[in-house]
C-alpha cells in the first residue's frame, strides 16, 4: 500500500528588512518550512538566509534606498528546498529593469514597483503553484485608485493559470474592497476570528487590528492547517501546511 503524500509546509512573512532577524531565523530554521515566501528582503540578506535555512533564494527586486549608510536593494525573497519547475516574476507596476530610489519617507511605499513572484515545485510527486506579492501600498488602509487598478492587472496575470496559492502582504485590510475582491475571487484562509496581522509589539504604528497579510487559494487547494505567530517581525508570520488535490 503506497504512502499518501504529504502535505507541503509553507511560511510567509514581512520581514521588515533586517530588524528582526535574532527571533526570525532561529523561528524558520526550527519550522523546517518546504517554502518561504518573505516581503521588505534587503538583498544583501540573501546570502545569510540561504545558508541558515539552507534552501536555494531567489529574490525580486522592488526598489532601492539608504540603509544603514549603503544603498541597498530591496524586494521580496521566495526561498525553498524542493525541486524547482518553473520561477517566473511578473511585475503588475514598474519594471525590472527599472526599480526606483526612494527615500524611506511617509508615502514613500506608494513609489515602489509590485511583482508577482511564482514558483511550481515538486513534493511527494504532486506539483504545487505557488505564488506571492506585496501589494500596492495606500495610506489609511482605504483603497486607491492604484490599487484598484493594479488589482486588475494582478488577476490578469492570475487568470491563464488553472489553480494556485496566493500569500503575501495585501496592504489592504479584510473587509475593505481590495482584499474583499480578492476573497471574492479566491479562498481566504485567514480564520474568521483573526482580527490582525500586524504586531502591536513591532510594527511602527503600535496596536491595529488589521488583517492585511493572507493565503488565498483556489479549489483544489486544501489548507489543512493554518497559524499565525507574532513577536516574530511587525507582521505575523503565516504557517501553512497544504495540499493539492485532484
Amino acid at each position: 500500500m503506497s504512502r499518501p503524500p504529504s502535505s507541503l509546509k509553507l511560511i510567509s512573512l514581512n520581514l521588515e528588512k533586517d530588524r528582526h532577524f535574532e527571533r526570525v531565523l532561529p523561528f524558520l530554521k526550527q519550522e523546517k518550512p518546504d517554502v518561504v515566501f518573505l516581503q521588505e528582503v534587503l538583498e544583501k540578506d540573501m546570502i545569510l538566509l540561504e545558508s541558515t535555512l539552507k534552501m536555494k533564494g531567489f529574490f525580486t527586486i522592488l526598489e532601492s534606498f539608504m540603509w544603514k549608510g549603503c544603498r541597498e536593494p530591496g524586494g521580496q525573497a521566495t526561498l525553498t528546498n524542493l525541486p524547482l519547475i518553473r520561477r517566473q516574476d511578473t511585475y503588475y507596476r514598474g519594471e525590472e529593469d527599472f526599480p526606483p530610489f526612494i527615500e524611506l519617507t511617509p508615502g514613500c511605499a506608494e513609489k515602489i514597483n509590485r511583482a508577482l513572484s511564482l514558483i511550481n515545485v515538486v513534493k511527494d510527486g504532486q506539483t504545487y503553484c505557488l505564488a506571492h506579492t506585496h501589494f500596492t501600498w495606500a495610506p489609511d488602509g482605504k483603497p486607491s485608485a492604484k490599487q484598484e487598478h493594479d488589482l486588475d492587472v494582478l488577476f490578469d496575470i492570475l487568470s491563464p493559470l488553472s489553480e494556485f496559492v496566493l500569500c503575501g502582504d495585501f496592504n489592504a485590510p479584510r473587509g475593505t474592497p481590495i482584499f474583499d475582491k480578492l476573497a471574492a475571487k479566491f479562498k481566504d484562509n485567514i480564520p474568521s476570528y483573526v482580527t490582525t496581522t500586524l504586531d502591536k509589539k513591532w510594527h511602527k504604528a503600535g496596536d491595529l487590528h488589521l488583517v492585511v497579510d493572507g493565503v488565498f487559494t483556489t479549489p483544489q487547494y486544501h489548507v489543512e492547517s493554518i497559524t499565525l505567530v507574532d513577536n516574530l517581525s511587525d507582521h505575523f508570520a503565516i504557517v501553512a501546511n497544504l495540499r493539492h488535490e485532484r
